[in-house]
């Protein structure tokens, strides 16, 4: 389609499919309603991921799909796994988007995943933070945690906080391990692409269990996971209220506003390694890609262009997402017109984002299946780490040459 085309004003059509099965309503609250209203002649089409309704499925009927949109680290599988990729990069060229202007880790990677093709591209993201419960910290006592701290400064914290008051045990720390696994600020992948093999033994990752779990892991922390068969998420933060301090994604406040409404809450940057001082967690953006079989390419792609435009990243960002560009007046206004605009949101930007790690079609199942389930086995004392790794090694190798036969 040549370049002169006015995509405001055609009568095109674009169906778009939220690959981890979201509804349409956080759809149209997120993308719908600016796409409708930036090209009014386009009907925008949205089709829910469920059983019967996968893309696979879709693709197989006849029914044309052609944006499909999920995390970095769970796009693979369903697009790339299904061979339902196609490379942007000519539309890339045609239509005028600079990626000089993106953030460059997630460029790094998805070139990277590619093998040089781009199949998606980043239209909101976000990092790990550390989010705390004011009132915990005014019970016990307790300075607030501050931007720039490392992991020995939150130690620090995490003892003065764990300690029983007024019959409550309470907790310091505690971090979502399939979050701050999958963006450890190490970038140690989970897979080997060259050996085609996991990397469980892999020394980093004894380092990174160590970090966010067994060096945190106080009394109080093990007996509760014991006791609930579980480990210390952010209900404990703000349900209730055992835990001060939550490390999880900067996005959460946003996605569940209903979770922090009966606590007063606040967040800071995520910790650093000494060794790796001003380096946070990786990001984990939501990518937008064109399937192979779309039907409207050049109007996905036009889609696409105005989402990570300035005007539409800079609504985002007064909204209170990260945005995918690399320009300080945008991140500047970060929240600013939020429901959370008195929140400390130039948090997430005090770190650099630490480089993407190589994310393939396995990562998801490799993570939750193999290795976080035997976090909780370390922290309670029935796995040692080095058993825990090559346990976790042993179990998804095997799983990936299952699938590799496939």
């Amino acid at each position: 389609m040549p370049a002169a085309v006015d995509y405001t004003k055609e009568p095109l059509e674009v169906v778009i499919q939220d690959l981890a099965g979201g509804s349409d309503e956080p759809f149209e609250k997120t993308y719908g309603q600016y796409i409708r209203k930036k090209f009014p002649n386009m009907k925008v089409s949205f089709i829910q991921s469920k059983q019967g309704t996968r893309l696979q499925d879709l693709i197989t009927t006849g029914q044309n799909v052609d944006l499909v949109y999920a995390s970095l680290e769970t796009i693979s599988s369903p697009l790339l796994g299904t061979g339902m990729q196609f490379d942007m990069t000519s539309l890339i060229k045609t239509h005028g988007v600079d990626l000089s202007k993106f953030e460059q880790t997630t460029i790094d990677a998805v070139r990277t995943m590619g093998e040089g093709n781009i199949y998606y591209l980043p239209v909101l993201t976000m990092v790990q933070v550390l989010f705390y419960n004011k009132e915990i910290f005014n019970k016990l006592g307790v300075a607030y945690p501050k931007d720039g701290m490392t992991w020995d400064d939150l130690h620090e914290l995490n003892m003065k906080l764990t300690r029983s008051n007024g019959g409550v045990n309470y907790m310091g720390y505690s971090a979502s391990p399939n979050h701050i696994l999958r963006m450890n600020q190490m970038s140690v992948p989970f897979y080997d692409p060259k050996t085609k093999k996991p990397m469980f033994t892999d020394e980093r990752w004894k380092k990174a269990l160590e970090l966010y779990f067994m060096n945190e892991a106080t009394s109080n922390y093990k007996s509760w996971s014991l006791a609930k068969k579980k480990l210390p998420y952010y209900t404990e933060m703000t349900a209730s209220q055992e835990l001060a301090m939550m490390v999880f994604n900067s996005q959460f406040p946003f996605d569940g506003p209903q979770y922090v409404k009966d606590i007063d809450w606040d967040l800071v940057s995520l910790p650093t390694l000494k060794d790796k001082p001003k380096i946070g967690s990786q990001a984990s953006p939501r990518m937008f890609a064109i399937t192979n079989t779309a039907q409207n390419k050049a109007a996905a792609m036009e889609v696409i262009k105005y989402l990570t435009s300035p005007e539409m990243q800079t609504e985002y960002s007064k909204q209170g997402f990260m945005t995918v560009l690399n320009d300080d007046n945008i991140k500047k206004l970060i929240g600013s017109e939020s429901q959370f605009k008195d929140k400390n949101w130039k948090a997430v930007y005090v770190n650099e984002i630490a480089p993407k790690s190589y994310q393939s079609i396995y990562d998801g199942d490799l993570l939750q299946k193999y290795l976080t389930p035997n976090i909780l086995k370390i922290v309670n004392g029935e796995m040692d780490v080095n058993t825990a790794s090559r346990d976790a090694q042993e179990q998804s190798g095997k799983f990936i040459e299952a699938e590799m036969k496939k």
